[in-house]
């Protein structure tokens, strides 16, 4: 991770919070926009033991200072230095999402309830984009589940959900990566004894250089404005 400079005072608050995940504590994103203090969950989709609250109003974001220049924006999730192994068992460093917009959620394969739910979201919005756009839009997947959660397993689950591959990633990391991405993106989760994870179900729009321009909190939302969003950022 960048530490020098301004990327320091935007990157230390995260690294702060990853460290109160890891230590269990409920710890909120205060220097992002109020719309983006995601880690809260949801009544539907929502961790177990996490604060309940109401919905905050998603807003879409103007395009980042930079955007499209060649440099990251200081606050990309693509300035984290994690590499991932894919369904194709390739290693890539999540930077190699950056060029076009695209649509982030963690989940694990194991998941019976809140991830398939998630999957199903995230099919919908795929469907309800133009064909023209869909080649502007990725979809990626994140796994919690750094130890079943094998390149082979990912690739079964691709199929299992028919995922077109052409546009879906699906990705494991090692898991203190997991921990990184989940504080980037707000997504607070648990593993639980009997190795399943209790989590926050969130959609992240991120546009072409990693920077969020909105957030579905939970599951069942009115995807009008998830929409917009995309647009916007696959057009930007």
């Amino acid at each position: 991770m960048k530490r020098d400079g301004r990327r320091w005072t935007i990157w230390l608050p995260h690294a702060l919070l990853a460290l109160g995940l890891a230590a269990g504590l409920a710890v909120g994103l205060a220097d992002r926009p109020a719309w983006a203090q995601a880690g809260r969950g949801t009544e539907s989709g929502a961790m177990p033991g996490a604060m309940p609250g109401a919905m905050p109003k998603h807003e879409v974001l103007p395009p980042a200072a930079g955007a499209g220049q060649g440099t990251l924006p200081g606050e990309s999730v693509y300035q984290l230095e994690s590499t991932w192994t894919d369904q194709d068992a390739a290693r890539v460093p999540v930077g190699a999402l950056q060029g076009k917009a695209q649509v982030v959620a963690m989940f694990y394969t194991n998941c019976q309830y809140v991830c398939p739910l998630i999957v199903d979201e995230m099919k919908k919005l795929e469907r309800e984009i133009p064909e023209l756009m869909r080649t502007q839009v990725g979809f990626a997947l994140f796994s919690f589940d750094s130890a079943r959660d094998t390149a082979a397993v990912l690739k079964a689950y691709e199929g299992k959900r028919d995922l077109d591959g052409r546009r879906w990633r699906l990705y494991t990391g090692a898991p203190d990566q997991v921990l990184e991405l989940a504080a980037v993106l707000g997504v607070r989760y648990r593993k639980e004894p009997s190795g399943e994870f209790s989590h926050s179900a969130i959609i992240t729009v991120l546009d072409r250089n990693g920077v969020i321009r909105y957030q579905m909190l939970g599951l069942n939302q009115d995807r009008a404005p998830l929409v917009k969003a995309l647009r916007a950022a696959a057009q930007g």
